[in-house]
């Protein structure tokens, strides 16, 4: 396209980043209780905005306790319920608030083992979870077993455990995005023909989850590059005050994202697990940018302000033509 002088102009952009996740002060707090009726109550400190906390905690304590996921129900936000929590900012909450439902998790098991011991009339330390099929039986013996409805029947008062924690360290997410574009020169209109994404963010506990927020991520990164942005006027009133002055992306505009994971975990917490809440973002921005400064390059463009709108485009290209 550029060798013939095509009226459409390619570029491709490439980003590589470290971010730092996890690093405000303070821990989080999570707990687990197990009810009579047999089900377990789990609360967190960490207050979700549609980040899907509620079934990633779930996912945690079914994993270290084996009770189904129907059978557990998550309570956030509720002051009367949860007597301490920290920020949902920085991508922590998996890292911190996953790694004290997990400790908490922990802690309840091992408090159910007592309470089998005593009803399978067994020495604690011989008593075992099968946590495939959420039963505690003696080691060796799995025909006579409790299950956790079993055990929460006969207690006095419900199992309850906590934990606050807190990570020695932040953790290091990284990764490189790569951004096709396709810039029109004669009305400065840029169409994204793809958008690669390979992040790492350690350990995934649900990749759906994971996989969603570095979209929700690149369309936010996308559409600050290409589209918005606040403008007043002369006297400080704003003119970008609703949805038909403040152009924001939609799906219409975006390519279906390639995205991929590399899982590394990190030895700052348990799970292994790195934020990812804002990789997406973090490297759509410059890779986008680049693609689009890379296409305009055989005009001599070398740097523009952003957002790269059609119209800034082709007024840039206007002026060294």
């Amino acid at each position: 396209l550029r060798d013939r002088g095509d009226h459409t102009l390619l570029g491709i952009g490439i980003s590589c980043y470290v971010e730092i996740t996890a690093s405000s002060p303070g821990g989080e707090f999570g707990s687990v209780e197990l009810g009579r009726d047999g089900r377990a109550r789990v609360t967190s400190g960490a207050t979700p905005a549609g980040q899907g906390h509620d079934t990633t905690w779930s996912m945690i304590v079914a994993d270290c306790t084996g009770i189904p996921l129907d059978m557990i129900d998550v309570i956030h936000g509720d002051t009367d319920q949860v007597p301490r929590g920290g920020l949902t900012v920085g991508s922590r909450s998996v890292q911190l608030g996953g790694s004290a439902l997990a400790h908490a998790s922990t802690k309840l098991v091992d408090a159910a083992r007592h309470v089998a011991a005593e009803r399978l009339e067994a020495n604690e330390a011989d008593i075992v979870l099968d946590a495939d099929l959420a039963v505690f039986h003696v080691v060796g013996s799995p025909a006579i077993s409790l299950s956790w409805s079993d055990l929460a029947a006969g207690l006095d008062e419900p199992l309850y455990e906590f934990d606050d924690f807190t990570s020695e360290t932040p953790t290091f997410p990284s990764g490189a995005h790569v951004a096709v574009v396709e810039v029109d020169r004669h009305t400065g209109a840029t169409k994204l023909r793809r958008m690669i994404a390979v992040d790492d963010a350690g350990t995934l506990l649900n990749p759906l989850i994971a996989e969603g927020q570095v979209h929700g991520g690149l369309a936010q990164g996308i559409a600050q590059v290409l589209l918005e942005r606040i403008v007043y006027d002369e006297d400080g009133n704003l003119l970008t005050s609703n949805f038909m002055d403040y152009q924001v992306i939609s799906a219409a505009e975006l390519p279906s994202f390639e995205v991929l994971h590399l899982e590394t975990p990190t030895w700052a917490n348990e799970l292994g697990a790195k934020g990812i809440g804002e990789s997406g973002t973090i490297g759509a921005i410059p890779a986008v940018y680049n693609a689009v400064i890379d296409a305009l390059a055989p005009t001599g463009i070398t740097h523009m302000e952003t957002p790269l709108t059609s119209d800034r485009i082709w007024a840039a290209i206007a002026a060294v033509s």
